[in-house]
C-alpha cells in the first residue's frame, strides 16, 4: 500500500514540474493544421520560443481562410474583426486600391501604380514596388482611346492579377485588365522593360492595340494567368492567349457562367440575385478552346469575386471549407455615396455558398459577422493572407 502511494506522489511531482512549453512538436503541428484563423497561428507562435520553433519546422500548412479588404484600407478576419498591420493601404498620394491575392494594389495619381503587402512587418513607402512600365501602357491606352482621359477617369483598373509569388524567381509579370476591360497591359515586377502591351484583337505583337468600343464581342471579363501564360475572357466566353506559340499548357482552366435575377424597375446593383452557377473547364488542345461542362471541382472549391479570385484545394484547407462548392461575392459597382453616408446596402452585395452537388445556395457568413459588417457601410472582396 505503501509503495503505491510512493507511486503516486511520485508521477504527481513529475506532472506538477512539467510545462506547456514542453509540448511535443507533433502535437504543435496537430494543433496548427485545425486552426483556420492565421491570427489564431500567429499567437500560438507567440506563445514561447519553443513553440514558434517547433511551428516553424512544420511542414506547409494549409492556407488559412481567406480576409476581407474594406474599400477605406481595412481588413477584417472571417468573423469580423478588425485585423491590425503594420502600415495603412490607403495612405498620402494614394487614390484608391485593388485586393491582388495577398498583396495590395496601389493606384496613385495620374495613374501611377505599386504593389505592397500591407502586413509586412517592414511594410513602408519604400518597401513597395513601383510599376512604372505597367502605368505608362495604361496611360498610352488612355491616350488611344476615344472615351478615357486621365483627367476624367478615377480608377482606371478593374483587376490585377500576377504570374507567381512577387518573390519569386524569375521575376512574375503582371497583368491589368482596365478601362473597363477594352484593353490589357502587361510588364514585369521588378525589371524596368515593359514585356508587353495589347489587346486581345492581336497577343503575339508588343505594341499599342485598341479593341473598337462598339464590338461588344471583344470586351474582356476576365484575366488569369497558367503556366507563364496569359488567357484573356471574353463576354461572349471566346478564350485569348498571350504568346499561343509557346509549349503546351499541362494545367487546367476553368470559366463560372453566373445566372442571375434582375428585377424591373430596380437600379442595377441594388437587388441582383444570382441563383445558379455553372463550371467549364477549357480543352486547351483545340484551336478554337471548347468548353466542357463539369459538375465537380474534384474535391476544390472557388472563392469568386470581382477582384480577387482563388481556386483551393477543400481538404487542405481548414475551417469548414467544403468541396464542390463556390463562395462568391457580387456587386454591379460600388457608389461611395452610399457607402459612406445614409442608407447602405448589403456590404457583401450578392453573396453566399453555391453548392455544384445540390445546386443550393446558403449564407456565406453567419447573420453575427454579417451585421458586424453591415455597419462599416462598405462594400467588401477578398483578400488571401499568407502564412508567415
Amino acid at each position: 500500500m505503501e509503495v503505491k502511494q510512493v507511486e503516486g506522489t511520485t508521477a504527481a511531482a513529475a506532472a506538477a514540474t512539467s510545462s506547456w512549453s514542453e509540448l511535443p512538436a507533433d502535437l504543435i503541428g496537430q494543433v496548427l493544421l485545425r486552426l483556420p484563423s492565421l491570427a489564431d497561428r500567429v499567437r500560438l507562435r507567440a506563445v514561447c520560443r519553443p513553440w514558434r520553433t517547433d511551428a516553424k519546422r512544420q511542414a506547409a500548412l494549409p492556407p488559412p481562410l481567406p480576409w476581407f479588404a474594406l474599400r477605406d484600407g481595412g481588413l477584417v478576419d472571417h468573423l469580423g474583426a478588425p485585423v491590425r498591420r503594420c502600415a495603412p493601404i490607403l495612405r498620402e498620394g494614394v487614390t484608391d486600391y485593388l485586393a491582388v491575392d495577398n498583396l495590395a494594389f496601389l493606384v496613385h495619381k495620374r495613374v501611377g501604380c505599386s504593389l505592397v503587402n500591407p502586413l509586412s512587418a517592414s511594410s513602408s513607402a519604400a518597401e513597395e514596388t513601383p510599376l512604372p512600365q505597367l502605368a505608362n501602357a495604361v496611360l498610352r491606352a488612355m491616350n488611344n482611346s476615344m472615351f478615357y482621359t486621365v483627367g476624367k477617369t478615377k480608377m482606371p483598373y478593374v483587376k490585377v492579377i500576377l504570374s507567381s509569388p512577387l518573390d519569386s524567381s524569375p521575376d512574375p509579370l503582371v497583368a491589368a485588365l482596365i478601362l473597363e476591360g477594352y484593353y490589357v497591359a502587361i510588364s514585369a515586377c521588378k525589371r524596368q522593360d515593359a514585356t508587353g502591351f495589347g489587346s486581345v484583337s492581336d497577343w503575339t505583337r508588343k505594341e499599342i492595340h485598341r479593341i473598337p468600343g462598339k464590338d461588344y464581342r471583344m470586351h474582356i471579363a476576365d484575366i488569369v494567368f497558367l503556366n507563364g501564360r496569359l488567357y484573356a475572357l471574353t463576354v461572349k466566353e471566346g478564350l485569348y492567349v498571350f504568346e499561343p506559340n509557346s509549349a503546351k499548357c499541362d494545367g487546367k482552366l476553368f470559366m463560372v457562367r453566373r445566372w442571375m435575377r434582375l428585377p424591373l424597375n430596380v437600379r442595377l446593383g441594388d437587388l441582383d440575385e444570382t441563383f445558379l452557377f455553372e463550371v467549364f473547364e477549357a480543352d486547351l488542345s483545340t484551336t478554337p478552346c471548347q468548353w466542357r461542362k463539369v459538375d465537380s471541382l474534384g474535391g476544390h472549391a472557388i472563392f469568386l469575386g470581382s477582384e480577387c479570385t482563388k481556386f483551393v484545394c477543400a481538404s487542405k484547407c481548414v475551417g469548414g471549407v467544403q468541396e464542390d462548392c463556390i463562395y462568391f461575392m457580387h456587386r454591379t459597382f460600388d457608389n461611395p455615396s452610399r457607402e459612406y453616408s445614409g442608407s447602405c446596402v448589403d456590404p457583401l452585395g450578392d453573396s453566399g455558398v453555391y453548392n455544384m452537388t445540390n445546386r443550393r445556395i446558403t449564407p456565406l457568413l453567419p447573420e453575427a459577422v454579417v451585421a458586424k459588417l453591415y455597419l462599416k457601410r462598405q462594400f467588401l472582396t477578398w483578400f488571401f493572407p499568407a502564412d508567415v
